[in-house]
């Protein structure tokens, strides 16, 4: 599960190979469902940072943010040549208490979830525009996400980037072989729970008041 994550970073570089993606977005703390956000996607000459919603509407009602990878190819069949990725430098899950848990890499370095996209078309006034929506894929935790919940989202290992947006066959291969690199770990402030709150001040050290999971 992937509810909410961060990209505290007024500027970060996403490297696949001798390509730069740089995003440019400013420093953001407690990013949410239905948020446009930044994500990159291939438009079939080279990766680009485009801005994407968090989150699809289902036909029978309520928004999907994150989806099963294990089915993805299977469940998602229409929407499996549309990847990208969507680059944090954190996600939070909860202990028992609500108290938010983040996980971040040593060095506050980002990463890349694996995530599919599709395009929605409205039609306010007399125009039509078109919205591009996202949802994150999931897999079983590692440690020590696997102490907080029983799924974490699907972190793309940094050599696989351009291959997961262009396609290759490697789809399934790419899925069973997602970055393991050990994630760091605290307990930060409650006031994350509120998606209206933004600020570093969320990510400061906290207290958790009751047992883990």
């Amino acid at each position: 599960m992937c509810a909410r994550y961060s990209l505290t970073k007024e500027e970060i570089t996403i490297l696949m190979g001798e390509i730069e993606v740089i995003i440019k977005i400013g420093a953001r703390y407690n990013i949410a469902p239905t948020q446009r956000v930044p994500a990159i996607v291939h438009d079939g000459k080279a990766p680009r940072a485009t801005l994407m919603t968090w989150g699809w509407q289902r036909s029978q009602g309520g928004l999907l943010v994150n989806a099963k990878s294990e089915t993805a190819t299977q469940i998602f069949r229409p929407f499996i040549n549309q990847r990208c990725l969507i680059p944090a430098d954190g996600f939070y899950e909860w202990t028992t208490d609500k108290t938010p848990i983040r996980f971040m890499y040593r060095h506050n370095e980002p990463f890349c979830f694996a995530g599919l996209w599709r395009s929605y078309q409205r039609q306010p006034a007399d125009e039509i525009l078109t919205e591009h929506h996202f949802v994150i894929l999931t897999r079983v935790p590692v440690a020590p996400v696997n102490r907080f919940h029983d799924r974490m989202p699907l972190v793309i290992k940094p050599e696989f980037y351009e291959r997961w947006l262009r396609g290759d066959g490697m789809v399934d291969t790419i899925i069973e072989r997602p970055d393991d690199t050990p994630f760091d770990f605290m307990p930060v402030q409650r006031e994350l729970n509120n998606v209206r709150n933004e600020g570093p001040h969320l990510i400061r050290p906290g207290v958790m008041q009751g047992e883990l999971l």
